[in-house]
């Protein structure tokens, strides 16, 4: 943390001291030079960010970390790594999208949602309990990945 401040505060110099040196290069002694401001411009809505950190890597956040797209074709998960991490605490929503009528499942949380080829489903909680869980379509019995809960 104190590596991320450190740094912060250098980009913050570093920052001030390059507008005062284009701000004094510009004004001369003997002219008078009137400072117009501009008006304020709207902030665009947060994309993801990406922060440097202090070891130079990137960093990207979004919005909604825990929102998970679950596509099933053919008998086979085809999109989202088999294994999705949270930690307790978390809002996590499932987006299911199935080729075939069945329910999806999420065991140790005995929660499921209908699923069928004319409309995708969702399953929304808060992860409570830690562990590892699996998910699967239900009646199928085929098992498409699990969610794996770490304590905060």
């Amino acid at each position: 943390m104190k590596a991320n401040a450190m740094l912060m505060i250098a980009l913050a110099v570093i920052v001030l001291g390059a507008g005062y040196a284009l701000f004094k290069q510009q004004r001369s002694p003997d002219t008078p030079q009137a400072v117009v401001a501009a008006p304020p411009q709207p902030i665009p809505p947060p994309a993801p960010s990406a922060m440097i950190a202090a070891t130079n890597q990137v960093i990207v956040q979004y919005a909604s970390p825990n929102v998970y797209d679950i596509v099933v074709q053919r008998g086979k998960r085809v999109s989202e790594p088999s294994v999705l991490k949270v930690h307790q605490g978390d809002d996590v929503k499932f987006r299911i999208t199935s080729d075939v009528t069945d329910e999806f499942h999420l065991h140790g949380y005995n929660l499921g949602v209908p699923v069928s080829p004319e409309r995708s489903a969702v399953l929304q909680f808060t992860a409570k309990l830690t562990g590892r869980f699996t998910y699967e379509l239900h009646k199928s019995g085929l098992e498409l990945g699990a969610l794996e809960v770490y304590p905060k």
